[in-house]
């Protein structure tokens, strides 16, 4: 595919600005270093400099449950055209407005028994931090008689709205 014209432009630039770097006697890494983003390993770099920022706001929240069940939320939320992680923000959103309170998951079957996987949802790190002191002021506060975590609102959320266990 060929590059649109600003791209273009950009690529001239990075090959002149090298090039100047090297007539001009500047260390010869610095013209390198302006060649190498122009490789395939550069782009790399560059893409790994930018999820380096997401990884940071955007943290992974890995939650453990069965295999079975995690496959059931995936195909669920796949059907329903919905993503796990916009849910996710949801889901906490409702949480912290005091529009939902997830179920105890202890108390739950639809938690036990089988192979256990992992289920990786990216979500914000400052709604997880709220999340969390929410729940903590919820049992403090004696509104419940457990925390809620981040990990306990999702999963509930996620089953009460995608799969077969749903709240009644």
């Amino acid at each position: 595919m060929p590059l649109s014209r600003q791209d273009q432009n950009r690529v001239d630039l990075l090959k002149k600005a090298s090039a100047h770097l090297r007539s001009t006697g500047a260390p010869e890494e610095l013209a390198e270093v302006v060649d190498f983003v122009m490789t395939d390993e550069g782009a790399n770099f560059v893409n790994r400099l930018r999820w380096k920022g997401a990884e940071q706001e955007n943290p992974n929240l890995a939650i453990r449950m069965p295999l079975a069940l995690r496959e059931e939320i995936k195909t669920g939320a796949q059907a329903a055209g919905k993503s796990l992680t916009t849910q996710a923000v949801a889901a906490l959103n409702a949480f912290l407005d005091g529009k939902y309170v997830p179920f105890d998951p202890k108390e739950e079957d639809v938690f036990r028994g089988g192979p256990q996987a992992m289920l990786n949802i990216r979500v914000n790190a400052e709604l997880r931090r709220h999340a969390d002191e929410y729940g903590a002021k919820l049992k403090a506060d004696g509104v419940l008689d457990w925390a809620p975590l981040t990990s306990h609102v999702l999963k509930a959320w996620f089953v009460e709205k995608f799969t077969a266990h749903r709240a009644e």
